[in-house]
């Protein structure tokens, strides 16, 4: 482990950072009281990667007309009070890189593990690459970093996706919680297409996830609501609402399945009562918002029936037992 002790430098390239915490030299230690030997510190959290602009142009590392954003370093700010070995495995990564290879890091390892580096990630796939752009508030504003989504949208369509829509094969646990994250990446992917006016190659790579990833392998779950979604916004009104009718079936009788529990019982399931509380909303939402009002009706007389009056609170929302 190595502490951060910020002396308030502000930011100080990574390279110095990193022969700091190497060296052996007593200053570069502090002696904590109650211990017998000095602790590793680093003397800043505000950590600083310098940028050759015409290096990350011809080596590729900059998509193709984002050069006009290529930033001079990336500056960013750790929020922990210490990191272990494996994020001082990274912070030496992009010490020694300097932007010769591409940086990945996987959507599935939580935010935790990117050091808080988001502004500066896009999302290509399964992983997010580190790029010397600053993605702009409204570019992070779905919650995540930004999308490349030609890049993207390549990868998607030529991934080999191992088979899983072969009739009758077995997905374990953790090939269904994969195949939900594709589906929630490619949800994502949709909608930054049509925001860019690519309702097309929305459609198509929608289309890719209902094809590699059916329901009969791959059960439909929350996840499956952003392809919903991306129907929508996509313009494939008929397709958003066979998706919703079976979302909101799906949910609805996982409702009607708590609700025959004791009380006392239905606490313990109170986050998916919320989760499917919440997607029946949502589907609500959505079928009205995109032209589907009768559908909408449909579905708020349906969910009257379903959700518990105990189980909300004022304003329709679940609350926690």
């Amino acid at each position: 482990v190595v502490y951060f002790n910020d002396q308030n430098l502000g930011y100080v390239d990574i390279k110095e950072l990193m022969k700091f915490v190497a060296s052996d030299d007593p200053q570069n230690k502090w002696m904590a009281p109650g211990r017998d030997k000095p602790i590793d510190i680093l003397p800043s959290k505000k950590i600083s990667v310098a940028v050759d602009s015409a290096f990350v142009v011809k080596n590729g590392i900059v998509p193709k007309g984002m050069e006009n954003r290529i930033v001079k370093s990336l500056n960013w700010e750790v929020k922990k009070n210490y990191v272990l070995k494996n994020d001082l495995m990274i912070l030496d990564l992009l010490a020694a890189n300097d932007w010769k290879r591409p940086v990945y890091f996987a959507v599935t390892t939580g935010s935790d593990s990117y050091l808080n580096l988001e502004k500066y990630l896009q999302l290509e796939g399964l992983a997010y690459r580190l790029v010397p752009i600053e993605s702009t508030p409204a570019e992070m504003a779905s919650g995540g970093p930004r999308i490349a989504e030609d890049i993207m949208y390549d990868n998607i369509m030529k991934f080999q996706y191992g088979g899983m829509n072969i009739p009758g094969v077995y997905l374990d646990e953790n090939c269904l919680r994969m195949a939900s994250n594709m589906r929630i990446q490619i949800g994502q992917l949709a909608s930054a297409l049509t925001e860019k006016g690519k309702k097309d190659k929305a459609l198509k790579v929608l289309d890719k996830a209902m094809l590699e990833m059916p329901e009969s392998n791959v059960p439909y779950d929350a996840t499956m609501y952003s392809i919903a979604l991306g129907y929508y916004q996509a313009g494939n009104v008929a397709k958003g609402n066979e998706l919703s009718k079976r979302l909101f079936d799906i949910f609805e009788k996982d409702l009607i399945f708590y609700n025959k529990m004791k009380r006392e019982n239905r606490d313990f399931y109170g986050r998916e009562i919320r989760q499917a509380t919440d997607i029946l909303n949502r589907l609500i939402t959505i079928s009205n918002a995109f032209g589907s009002k009768e559908l909408a009706k449909e579905f708020s007389n349906r969910i009257k029936t379903v959700v518990p009056e105990d189980a909300i609170d004022p304003q329709g929302l679940p609350v926690m037992p």
